[in-house]
């Protein structure tokens, strides 16, 4: 899902436009709005950054690299049917990725660039309101990767880990550019009308985005392309940048920007968590499931591995969406799932293994009575699929060759209970050691109704840094966190500047 993830296909075109052209100053537009963001924010600037126009021949080669550094060749030579073996598309059009690389390349916002600490705006047509909102935003990730780090935050062992760590990005600037908007415009908002905005946008629609991407313009190949775009693409834009908001207003009104500041410490686990804050304070954890090794299957020769990854309930309500299928209920009480993505080396045909467990028994049955309507969408009448549910878990395979055998390794899973390492990292090196023991000394026998308490440091969630506290820690220090995802880039796309609509 990573790999898919990694795209943003973006409709509104930025015209291009002569270098020779007049533009604004970005660095004396940068300098008059810092102060405001800072101010917003509570955070400073402690670090000097670049901020700059790139020619669409520029951006076109950044793109390009990013992409042949994250997204492997079996994904780009088999997109479409890898996304219909999933259940992100099932429709009648073929899509070509190279195709889709090409088409979002043009379409990019903005995007700040850790490495160099540099942001990056296209030359194009730009309203210079919508440019102020697109600087705002990107301050904002200045900011967080000069407090927090985003190279680290940006890490991740599986793609619904790194979209909570992407969503509490996003969400944060996408609420200091709303907040900013305010400010200016000098309009008071009350915390009522501020959570009922809040709770609007997080529930903006696919079709809510699309129309207003089509009323916005007279092109019809632009209508055309965005109806020819999967909902998945959006999908996954709006729950970044709007659902991330939503979590981190959630966070703002709990204990204002500290209470925001420490999640970049002790980070969602899960999309579960940026969907339900409650579990996120509630310190929720989650099942690490493990498919076994296919080096060890005796039927796998003929199969050709194209993805292992996680779905989370984000990425399964987004396939219950893509068959019209109510997906909140049937996606609610995810407690973790691993799937495998084959090819068969003689014919392409697609295997899909997934494997689910959910909170309880309950869940589970609504989860599979959910996913079998998905199954015989998928499946046209077909029966070249399984699926089982054992206890809290479900179990599916789905293929036309070796269905049993696919569903046999399904049975041999591993997992345990656990809780990411991410949070015992409490100095951010990626290693839970000394420095991090020290500071969780620091605060061992606080309560909450200390002044000084500080959450990270209660990992049971009891409102007591203690002696369980400690065990826990202690089962994990000395290991490494090694991550298999580092997007290098925040790519930020128009449509959520516009789709906020403060930007006219």
């Amino acid at each position: 899902m990573k790999k898919l993830f990694r795209i943003a296909l973006i409709i509104t075109a930025i015209p291009s436009i002569a270098l020779s052209q007049t533009l604004p100053n970005l660095t004396a537009l940068s300098e008059t709005i810092k102060p405001q963001v800072s101010s917003i924010r509570l955070l400073n600037f402690i670090q000097p950054f670049t901020i700059r126009y790139q020619t669409n021949a520029e951006i076109t080669a950044f793109i390009s690299d990013e992409f042949n550094q994250t997204v492997p060749q079996t994904i780009r030579q088999n997109y479409d049917l890898f996304i219909r073996a999933i259940g992100l598309y099932h429709g009648g059009i073929s899509f070509d990725f190279e195709a889709l690389i090409r088409a979002s390349q043009s379409q990019i916002g903005a995007y700040y660039y850790p490495a160099n600490r540099s942001i990056n705006i296209p030359i194009g047509s730009i309203p210079i309101q919508e440019l102020r909102v697109i600087v705002v935003h990107e301050l904002t990730h200045v900011l967080q990767d000069q407090h927090f780090g985003l190279d680290r935050l940006l890490s991740a062992t599986n793609s619904d880990k790194l979209l909570a760590h992407q969503a509490l990005a996003e969400g944060d600037a996408t609420l200091v550019e709303y907040l900013w908007f305010l400010d200016r415009t000098g309009q008071a908002m009350s915390d009522a009308q501020l959570q009922q905005f809040v709770n609007t946008v997080a529930n903006t629609t696919v079709g809510e985005v699309k129309r207003n991407l089509k009323d916005a313009t007279a092109d019809p190949q632009v209508v055309k392309a965005i109806d020819e775009t999967p909902d998945f693409i959006f999908e996954q834009q709006l729950g970044i940048y709007f659902r991330g908001m939503a979590f981190v207003f959630d966070l703002k009104k709990r204990g204002g920007w500290a209470t925001v500041n420490r999640a970049y410490t002790n980070l969602p686990m899960s999309m579960e968590h940026i969907l339900h804050p409650d579990k996120y304070f509630a310190g929720e954890s989650l099942e690490e499931i493990a498919l076994p090794d296919l080096a060890n299957e005796t039927f796998t020769g003929n199969w050709e591995l194209l993805d292992r990854d996680t779905l989370g309930e984000f990425g399964l309500r987004i396939i219950f969406n893509t068959f019209a299928i109510p997906s909140h209920a049937a996606a609610a009480g995810w407690h973790g799932d691993q799937y495998v993505v084959l090819k068969h080396r003689q014919d392409d045909t697609p295997a899909l293994v997934l494997f689910t467990t959910w909170d309880t028994e309950q869940d589970a049955t609504k989860f599979k009575t959910a996913y079998e309507g998905v199954l015989a969408i998928k499946h046209r009448g077909s029966t070249d699929f399984r699926i089982e549910q054992q206890g809290t878990d479900v179990l599916i395979s789905e293929s036309s060759r070796d269905l049993d055998l696919l569903f046999a390794y399904l049975e041999k899973v591993r997992f345990t209970p656990t809780v990411a390492l991410e949070i015992f990292d409490f100095d951010g090196d990626l290693t839970i050691g000394f420095s991090d023991f020290l500071m969780f000394a620091a605060h061992f026998g606080k309560s909450s109704s200390d002044p000084d308490f500080d959450p990270r440091f209660d990992i049971d969630a009891d409102g007591m840094i203690g002696f369980s506290d400690f065990l826990a820690f202690a089962s994990a220090f000395g290991k490494q966190i090694t991550p298999n995802s580092k997007p290098a880039v925040v790519i930020d796309p128009h449509i959520i500047h516009r789709t906020l609509g403060f930007i006219r």
